[in-house]
């Protein structure tokens, strides 16, 4: 989904100056002036005009931008047969956006970046009889589903980003090293704001009994908003072995690679910094694996990070002091050791690793 950041726009009243001579700016400043004579959009009215004036602009406005050229900001504000219309024409058009093993994800064309359909391939009884169905379930609304279209059928929120899950036997070279370029993106840049944020919705919905299929393709990164995102929560999917911090490390993609220590470091201090708001019965301690990188599997995550002994020590720091902390200390206190905390494991993974790289790869 493209989400979609609306931002009230506003008019400033501001006043005009003459800054000859040695008036200066800080001068003529009056620092209460422009919250005092802020003008929004929304609040802005036309207000005593005859109502014969109020026609003519009406009409006048009609002969330059005809009914049919006015396109609603959003599918949703359009009456219901229309929305039925243009999920008609997206499923006869067919434009992929994206297949799974159980699903294929429809654009549509006039809303592009901002809804989309899922077919579900197994269900799915055909196009004719859709009907908006606005019931829906906790998985559906985990999902982004924001209306059921028929047996099989969603119309869905637009997720933008990519995977940077690589798939070395389907992705082209070029997609491979966009996929790579990103990854160093996220670590050098991408703030701690966009990990802790994934780190919520996952946690948030696992609280409700809704579970992250942690495939890599099921992560969806956007560089443009600086944003990471979970798409796929599935009511038949349970791990128990991972916590959200190797989910998200495990789809990305980075282990083995110049970035996994940075990427490391800000998924442990985003986590880090949910708990100096995250109450103790939300922290799913009986689901977090705290020995989280010697399972024995291929894809394990932390499988290919090279210095084990620091990774041993950022988890012991986060699960076993840090989380014990949490159960002992109060609220500013326990603030100021998060502090104290993230500021260790900026030292430990990401000043060293950057001066010291050759060093663990």
């Amino acid at each position: 989904m493209l989400a979609m950041k609306i931002y009230n726009n506003t008019i400033l009243n501001n006043q005009y100056h003459n800054y000859t001579g040695s008036k200066s700016v800080a001068q003529t400043y009056n620092p209460n002036y422009l919250t005092n004579n802020r003008i929004t959009f929304k609040s802005s009215k036309i207000i005593n005009l005859p109502e014969c004036i109020l026609s003519k602009c009406k009409a006048t406005i009609k002969k330059i931008l005809p009914n049919n050229d006015i396109k609603p900001k959003d599918l949703m504000d359009l009456p219901e047969r229309r929305i039925l219309e243009i999920c008609k024409n997206a499923l006869s058009k067919k434009v992929p956006l994206g297949q799974g093993q159980e699903a294929t994800v429809y654009k549509i064309e006039e809303f592009p970046r901002e809804y989309c359909i899922r077919v579900d391939r197994k269900n799915c009884q055909g196009f004719d009889n859709l009907k908006l169905n606005y019931n829906l379930d906790k998985f559906d609304k985990a999902n982004f589903v924001v209306a059921k279209l028929g047996k099989g059928l969603t119309l869905m929120q637009y997720i933008s980003g990519i995977p940077l899950k690589i798939m070395r036997n389907s992705d082209t070279i070029s997609g491979i090293k966009v996929k790579e370029s990103m990854q160093e993106l996220i670590a050098n840049n991408f703030p701690e704001e966009s990990f802790l944020k994934v780190i919520n919705q996952i946690e948030n919905n696992r609280k409700n009994g809704i579970i992250f299929d942690r495939k890599g393709e099921n992560l969806l990164v956007d560089p443009m908003i600086q944003e990471i995102t979970a798409i796929d929560f599935s009511p038949k999917f349970n791990d128990i072995e991972y916590n959200p911090i190797s989910y998200i490390y495990h789809a990305l993609d980075v282990d083995g690679t110049p970035f996994a220590p940075k990427v490391l470091g800000k998924l442990i201090n985003a986590y880090a910094e949910r708990l100096k708001t995250c109450s103790l019965k939300d922290l799913n301690l009986d689901v977090l694996d705290t020995n989280f990188y010697h399972r024995g599997f291929m894809d394990d995550a932390f499988n290919k990070f090279k210095d084990k002994d620091l990774l041993e020590t950022c988890r012991s720091k986060l699960f076993d002091d840090l989380l014990e902390a949490k159960k002992t200390m109060q609220s500013k206190d326990f603030n100021d050791y998060v502090d104290y905390f993230k500021y260790e494991i900026e030292n430990l993974l990401i000043d060293p690793i950057e001066r010291n790289f050759q060093e663990f790869y």
